[in-house]
């Protein structure tokens, strides 16, 4: 252990006194910093533009003039899903997908007022931010700051003179390796920091998934030291050494990412936005218009109900028929919505699936689904966030049909349209729009995002395996 501590330490006297070293080691620490900064800004900026436009929707929705019921399920109401402190690290598909649903009676809206700008090229490459610079930028500086370790030592003929003089092939490897993985750390503590001044009000155990986060960018971190290490010490040349690392970086960290998701999009491919749209149309219409109450879909409702309270027409019944239609189709509608939603998630999940198969090529690809599953920003908390805003809609619309059916008379709600005084009546107090609850959305608790990753985890724990292999058979080789 102390030779390791002495290789290591001789190794970073050489940096410091290596312009090349010292001008890649600021900048990773600068970068690393400066995506903090970047990304912890445009993060709070979002999340105080949600905050103020769901305070604002929800303003105008309880400000409202007292209305027919029905107006309010059709006038509908705006709900926002609030930011993951950890997405100030890695934004994930975020930045991607919608951040707003209008909510409306009969209809599933998509999330809408994705960020515009990040839907560009620069997008297909990742934003900047502290998961961006630690999955892409950071093997790179790694590999422009460690390449000539050990070729260095060829060329200087030195390697074999510390061989001779009866220093291990491992400890020096390792020694390589420890002094390498101390750079890499700096560029992890600007995560670490940004993590715990994120998590500082946490409620939901975010730190907790912060630690796990900070390990499995450690253990990316060490494949990449632990592969640059052992291609310096395998090759003959230093630059032969630095050829083969920034091909695999273009192949590992640029192509393969870009191949994953031609793959999944093409294994498991979806409906277009029109052809989903003409399904859910056809399929509603077999459940009927709720808005006439002589459709022919709802004669068994009407037969049923006319039985069940013992009454020979709808106008006898205690309650408006009317509303109490509009009560069961829209319970139907949800019905049909809802198949077809859950179809498009099982599909998504299918091509995530798909993508993550290539993490056993790539280490990046792996690190992505760990790091976005942990921040809870990737694609189960999207859907966690259509369900809960469904379950709102739904509640919400139902809310106002049982209040038609309660606050009016059938006859007054079928005559609403005839005078002004038969519109009047069937206007009931806007005190109700303030008793709907306000939206909130709680993340996905700590166990399922583990649970969630834990197969992108097992991965990363095999590359970094695989990286240490490799070191020691590097060093076997040097013996030779």
């Amino acid at each position: 252990m102390n030779t390791i501590a002495l290789i290591a330490g001789d190794e970073l006297r050489y940096w410091r006194r290596s312009k090349v070293a010292w001008t890649v080691l600021i900048i990773l620490l600068l970068v690393s910093t400066c995506a903090a900064f970047v990304s912890n800004a445009e993060v709070s900026l979002r999340a105080e533009e949600r905050l103020a436009q769901q305070a604002e929707a929800d303003a105008i929705f309880q400000e409202q003039p007292d209305r027919h019921p029905h107006r309010m399920v059709h006038y509908g109401h705006y709900v926002y899903r609030t930011a993951s402190p950890l997405a100030v690290i890695d934004s994930g598909i975020d930045s991607m997908v919608g951040t707003s649903i209008f909510l409306e009676g009969h209809r599933q809206n998509s999330a809408t007022f994705a960020a515009a700008k990040e839907t560009g090229l620069l997008a297909r490459f990742g934003s900047f931010s502290p998961a961006f610079v630690l999955q892409s930028l950071a093997p790179l500086l790694l590999i422009l700051c460690g390449f000539a370790c050990v070729g260095r030592e060829k060329e200087n003929k030195t390697l074999y003179q510390l061989i001779g003089q009866g220093v291990s092939s491992n400890s020096i490897l390792l020694g390589k390796s420890a002094a390498l993985l101390m750079v890499a750390l700096m560029a992890l503590l600007p995560l670490i920091l940004l993590g715990f001044f994120a998590t500082g009000s946490d409620t939901f155990d975010f730190r907790q998934s912060l630690f796990v986060i900070v390990l499995g960018y450690f253990c990316y971190l060490a494949f990449w030291v632990f592969l640059i290490v052992s291609v310096s010490a395998l090759l003959k040349t230093s630059t032969q050494s630095l050829s083969v690392l920034l091909g695999f970086w273009i192949i590992a960290v640029v192509l393969m990412p870009r191949l994953a998701g031609a793959y999944a999009s093409t294994s498991v491919p979806t409906p277009s936005h029109i052809e989903t749209t003409l399904r859910i149309a056809e399929a509603m219409r077999s459940e009927g218009d709720s808005h006439d109450i002589d459709d022919s879909a709802f004669v068994d409702l009407r037969t049923r109900t006319l039985a069940e309270y013992g009454v020979e027409s709808i106008e006898d019944l205690p309650f408006n028929y009317r509303g109490f239609v509009a009560l069961q189709g829209e319970e139907a509608d949800t019905e049909v919505l809802n198949n077809f939603a859950e179809e498009r998630m099982v599909q998504e999940l299918e091509q995530k699936s798909a993508a993550d198969q290539f993490s056993v090529l790539s280490p990046i690809v792996a690190l992505r689904a760990f790091s976005m599953t942990l921040a809870g920003t990737a694609l189960q908390d999207h859907h966690h966030f259509l369900r809960a805003a469904e379950d709102y809609r739904y509640n919400m619309v139902q809310t106002f049909n049982r209040l038609q059916m309660s606050a009016m008379t059938l006859a007054d709600d079928l005559a609403r349209n005839s005078s002004a005084a038969s519109n009047q009546r069937t206007r009931i107090d806007s005190s109700n729009w303030s008793q709907m609850p306000v939206f909130e959305l709680p993340p996905l608790a700590h166990e399922q995002r583990w649970q969630a990753a834990s197969l992108a985890g097992i991965s990363l724990g095999l590359w970094l395996l695989a990286g240490f292999l490799l070191l020691l058979f590097a060093a076997r080789r040097l013996r030779l």
